[in-house]
């Protein structure tokens, strides 16, 4: 099969320079990358008809007349930060020139027409479990929401919940619970156990295993009957990511549903009690690998100390990622946007 061919036109060739790496590190051999810093050589080279697969063009190169070619997917590039991504006159996507070159390129092979066999090469399943000491801090909220945002970069998101009593359907209203008789495979740990349940997942957005009717120990469901349900996803490759919901208490199990996440993000709070908390459970893990354990503020409001930053505390968690109150109902399980600006780049940080 041919290379997909990319043009990149700006005429900062400082600003090109990481994003064409980071197009080169990231297809490898299998992109042609042209790179034009000259508008008059960019009129020049259209000059004669072109079959390109992606045109990445500062707004300001832009020309109608480039309509006139075989181009498969067009995005602009703009110095201005938008609130949507249409155009009005060209079928095209939008990008704040000065976004990160990672979200850059992520939203490029997310939404690119191009031969999406060649751009999307099919990695190894990630697991993401979402885990707080704290309750009511929205674990389930951010949750969907990453799952949301993960898929509108393209990728096949499956969400998992396991806590005791499952309530995601609070968040995703009109669900079906799953089928009377699957707590059975689930116990008996079976190797074909994901294949019994396959045909039951819920599609929506992304993918939802459904959730239980009756609370998880009065099925004799444990965590570890999930892990095998994982490992058994996970061989299967259908998906690039399962979120996991996880549950509130610090267990055994839990511990080894960790061990099993490719990546543990840990939801805190800012105020004194939530850090007494998160205090408490880093008494009893070792989080310091920053690549495995990602530590996010939830509910984050600016006008109120954030304790977080205390001397003791700002030493041993490093916090990636602070998600803003969003609404005067945020102590309820109302869904957060997945377009908040921080769940897209809590979502980039694993792509």
């Amino acid at each position: 099969m041919a290379n997909i061919k990319i043009v990149l036109a700006d005429t900062d060739d400082k600003y090109l320079m990481p994003l064409e790496r980071k197009f080169i590190d990231g297809l490898e051999d299998k992109a042609d990358l042209i790179v034009i810093t000259d508008p008059g050589y960019l009129k020049e080279y259209f000059s004669v008809p072109q079959r390109v697969d992606i045109l990445i063009i500062n707004e300001e190169l832009y020309d109608a007349e480039l309509e006139r070619h075989n181009i498969a997917s067009v995005f602009l590039l703009t110095e201005q930060e938008l609130l949507n991504n249409s155009t009005g006159d060209v079928d095209a996507n939008r990008i704040y020139k000065y976004t990160s070159v990672k979200e850059i390129y992520a939203e490029i092979i997310g939404k690119s027409s191009a031969r999406s066999e060649t751009l999307n090469t099919k990695e190894e399943t990630k697991i993401l479990m979402m885990y707080s000491p704290i309750g009511g801090i929205g674990k389930t909220t951010v949750s969907v929401a990453l799952c949301e945002a993960l898929a509108k970069y393209q990728k096949k998101v499956l969400f998992i919940g396991i806590d005791s009593l499952q309530t995601i359907g609070s968040v995703i209203p009109q669900l079906t619970f799953m089928e009377s008789g699957t707590e059975k495979l689930m116990i008996d740990k079976s190797e074909y156990v994901y294949e019994a349940v396959k045909t039951r997942i819920i599609n929506r957005t992304f993918d939802i295993l459904p959730p239980f009717h009756l609370s998880l120990p009065s099925l004799n469901i444990k965590v570890e009957d999930y892990v095998n349900l994982l490992n058994g996803i996970r061989d299967s490759k259908d998906y690039d990511y399962i979120i996991v919901d996880g549950a509130t208490g610090f267990t055994e199990d839990l511990s080894r549903l960790m061990g099993v996440a490719d990546h543990t993000i840990i939801l805190a709070g800012q105020d004194k009690n939530a850090v007494y908390k998160l205090d408490c459970l880093l008494r009893n893990i070792d989080c310091s690998d920053n690549d495995r354990f990602v530590f996010v503020c939830n509910k984050y409001r600016n006008d109120r100390e954030n304790f977080l930053l205390s001397g003791y505390m700002a030493n041993i968690c490093r916090v990636s990622e602070y998600i803003e109150f969003w609404s005067e109902n945020n102590d309820s399980e109302e869904r957060v946007p997945a377009n908040n600006r921080s769940i897209q780049k809590l979502a980039l940080m694993f792509i």
